[in-house]
């Protein structure tokens, strides 16, 4: 029996051993490099890449082609599967890599059109004169190749069986049709409203938010003075009432807002930006800080992207939050009943076009995939099952993406490499699509918002929301806004400028621009707290950019206790009073967030299922139309949503609201147990950053990042998104996918974080070691001075010119 044991314990040590030798070998041959020397094609000159103790590099060249040429390669070593997957998506070539299960996902992808753009935009690309933005991103595609062709692939690759073929710029227009499409909610929701306008009637959309409401909060613009024959802003005008009032300029720029100096500590401009993105493994931003002569950037970029969508300079910064406005239109055809392939326009009828692809399938034969299009765009009816169940007939999707092509790339750099407000409006008027809100501040003294749009000019009969007529040109759009008409506002009295996601005031045209918007919740607890003080700084601004609390969400659930007996609670009395108490606040100790998610989903569900159906119902969920309804929806006494058409009695809102808060107090026992302690919101809340890979056991437990458990909200500002639903158990879905904060009194001092970390190594020391602190609402620098970068950098990589 002894030796036995000791031959057991030699096989378990030789095994545990052998597995650590195995683990380091396979980290060898594929973790990133952040110390060592390297030789790179087409370098001009020497290149060094500084990293900091997160992993971000600070890249140093002598010219910006070698300073491009070793973001792309450093870009690649950290995030060349995430390039992967994003130039996939937008190809429509998912299948190819991963299998028959992404089939469905490339035929919409095709089918909406967004791999055709990407070849126009290539097409005008390769046709245009050499530029600045060109030939940065061509040096950038040379560095992403270099490592493709030399470095050390990701473990991914190994597990599928795969090798990346090279980059290209099509690649690129593929990645940023992609991020436009994200962006697209009408697809979401313009079958779902038709659907309740065609079988349930009008009476059931009035009580929906389909258009913004009065009481909803609007983004109020401020048009500044231009020149009437050449457009330019006239900077010196519209600040002369202020300049002898503070000591410099007034300025204000999904969240993102933008203090002016006299609102602020330090008599200069403080600027935030948390885009709110779905999580994942990494997470979408990458952050790079480049140096050359008379350029210096820290920015957040896409992957596959070379210039940051989010950053800054010195002197200025540039943000994003999305605009949600109404960019996608959908027409239902006609078809000729002698010919399936025509439809009817203009009293005549017209051969769609068909387009024959084929789709290649990893370990599979390929399959042929056609696409039909008619004059207002690609048929939709196949790979948006919404639309094929509510209508036979063919219904063709007209989005302004694909309306012209992109000039995303030549936007970005401008922006990154402005050198003036002046400049960094140009950048802006590039962008068509998609609806951007883009901010800005800057060390003189400016802050700024913008709408970058290309907005339709509809008809006055048309809503947006429903299907139009496609067998006429009278819902057509008839042209475009001039950008001098866009929402915007530079430099307003009121001393910021905010956006989070919300409805735009009237343009100066007298347009309310229709939109996907959200109601208002964030943007009105970011202005009342901004206003409320004029010593802001970048440490007690956090407090504000870290909040949970959701104004509305107390008062929807006073609503539902008003409704019942006040004795309905029973044995729960304790849980009424949390709800009469709360303050919308989501602490992780709290227990109303528990009760009212779980009440609010059977109250709705008890509403709105029988007359939707299960799937539809769960799509409501999922689109703003929930969001900006859910007030109205409950708090509406003569609603004919209450009635439960499966029955013969009609049905009244204190029934469904207390059958309701029966079935969530009898869930939470069965759930977390009698004693209601037990209830607090964290134990509901789960979040989990999933990897592509991730979705098939055991990879999760290799490739996923687990996080402590947040304050989960719907629309608070610090906003961690999930799908409301009647299991009690909410799993963040998207959230900050980072949160920035400068105040240019010290730019080298700004700070952020990222959800996961800057790597998408598995291998790599930052592949998760922001997760605790962003999860706990903490920051890391945004490190630019020299000094500091190079005396205690945590590797170099250094790049010589290789000859060929």
């Amino acid at each position: 029996m002894k030796k036995l044991l000791i031959a057991v314990l030699f096989v378990f040590l030789f095994i545990f051993f052998g597995t650590i030798v195995g683990y380091q070998i396979i980290k060898r041959q594929m973790a990133p490099e952040y110390d060592g020397d390297k030789e790179l094609l087409d370098l001009q000159a020497n290149s060094e890449v500084y990293f900091d103790d997160f992993g971000i590099p600070h890249i140093y060249a002598e010219n910006e082609s070698d300073a491009y040429l070793t973001l792309g390669y450093i870009h690649a070593q950290d995030r060349l599967f995430q390039m992967e997957m994003m130039r996939r998506v937008g190809s429509g070539t998912l299948a190819e890599l991963l299998g028959e299960d992404l089939v469905d996902v490339d035929k919409f992808f095709r089918t909406l059109g967004i791999p055709k753009h990407a070849e126009w935009s290539t097409e005008v690309w390769n046709q245009e004169h050499n530029s600045s933005s060109k030939s940065a991103t061509e040096a950038y595609i040379k560095g992403v190749n270099q490592f493709i062709e030399n470095g050390k692939l990701p473990l991914e690759y190994s597990l599928l069986g795969e090798k990346p073929r090279p980059f290209t710029i099509n690649d690129v227009h593929s990645i940023v049709g992609y991020m436009s499409f994200t962006f697209a909610m009408a697809m979401k929701t313009d079958p779902l409203v038709t659907k309740i306008s065609r079988q349930l009637g009008p009476q059931y959309l009035d009580v929906l938010s389909v258009h913004t409401l009065p009481e909803h909060h609007v983004i109020p613009n401020n048009y500044p003075y231009r020149n009437p024959e050449t457009n330019d802003i006239n900077f010196d005008e519209t600040l002369i009432s202020l300049l002898d009032k503070i000591p410099v300029p007034l300025l204000e720029g999904s969240n993102s807002w933008v203090i002016g100096p006299t609102k602020t500590a330090s008599g200069e401009v403080l600027f935030l930006n948390d885009t709110h993105i779905g999580f994942a493994q990494p997470s979408v931003w990458y952050e790079a800080h480049i140096e050359y002569p008379d350029f210096s950037f820290y920015g957040n970029h896409l992957a596959g992207v070379p210039f940051g969508l989010v950053g800054h300079t010195r002197e200025h910064s540039i943000g994003l939050t999305m605009f949600e406005n109404d960019d996608q239109d959908f027409f239902e055809e006609k078809l000729n009943p002698q010919n399936p392939n025509q439809v009817l326009y203009k009293d005549s009828f017209n051969d769609l076009k068909i387009k024959n692809e084929k789709i290649l399938i990893k370990d599979k034969e390929a399959i042929d995939f056609e696409i039909k299009e008619s004059i207002h765009g690609p048929i939709m009816n196949d790979v948006i099952p919404e639309i094929g169940r509510l209508t036979d007939n063919p219904v063709a999707s007209w989005w302004v993406y694909i309306q012209e092509p992109t000039k995303a790339l030549e936007a970005i750099y401008k922006m990154n490499h402005a050198k003036s407000i002046q400049e960094v409006e140009e950048a802006v008027r590039l962008i068509h699509a998609p609806g951007l809100n883009v901010m800005y501040g800057d060390k003189a003294g400016n802050i700024a918002w913008w709408a970058a749009a290309k907005l339709p000019i509809r008809p006055e009969q048309v809503n947006s929301k429903l299907f139009l007529d496609g067998k006429t040109d009278l819902d057509e759009p008839t042209g475009w806004m001039p950008f001098e008409e866009n929402p915007m506002s530079v430099n307003p009295t009121s001393g910021f400028v905010a956006s989070a996601n919300n409805q735009p005031d009237t343009l100066s045209n007298g347009t309310f621009f229709p939109g996907y918007y959200y109601p208002g919740d964030r943007w009105n607890r970011i202005a009342k707290t901004v206003s409320s003080r004029n010593d802001w700084t970048q440490e007690n601004i956090k407090s504000l950019q870290l909040e949970t609390v959701n104004e509305t969400h107390p008062i929807i659930a006073k609503s539902m206790i008003e409704a019942i007996n006040e004795s309905a609670f029973g044995d729960f009395e304790k849980v009424k009073q949390a709800l009469v108490n709360w303050d919308g606040n989501h602490d992780l100790e709290s227990i109303s967030p528990t009760v009212y998610y779980k009440w609010l989903y059977h109250t709705l569900h008890g509403m709105m299922a029988d007359e939707l159906g299960e799937a539809d119902f769960e799509n409501f969920l999922k689109t703003f139309l929930y969001i900006r309804s859910v007030q109205n929806l409950v708090q509406t006494e003569n609603s004919p949503w209450w009635d439960n058409t499966s029955t013969e009695k009609i049905e009244q809102r204190k029934e469904i609201i207390l059958n309701a808060l029966e079935k969530t107090l009898k869930e939470l026992e069965s759930q977390f147990g009698k004693n209601i302690s037990n209830w607090q919101w964290k134990n509901a809340v789960k979040l989990e950053h999933p990897h592509p890979l991730g979705a098939k056991k055991p990879l999760d437990r290799i490739f996923n990042v687990k996080a402590p458990a947040v304050s989960a909200n719907e629309e608070s500002i610090n906003k961690l998104a999930f799908d409301l639903n009647g299991e009690g158990i909410y799993y963040v879905k998207s959230g900050p996918a980072m949160r920035i904060i400068i105040d240019f009194a010290n730019v080298e001092a700004s700070e952020s974080v990222l959800p996961t970390g800057q790597s998408g190594n598995v291998f790599s020391p930052h592949y998760s070691d922001q997760a605790e602190l962003f999860a706990t609402g903490q920051y890391r620098p945004q490190l630019m001075n020299e000094s500091q970068i190079k005396n205690s950098p945590s590797g170099i990589l250094r790049f010589s010119p290789k000859r060929k």
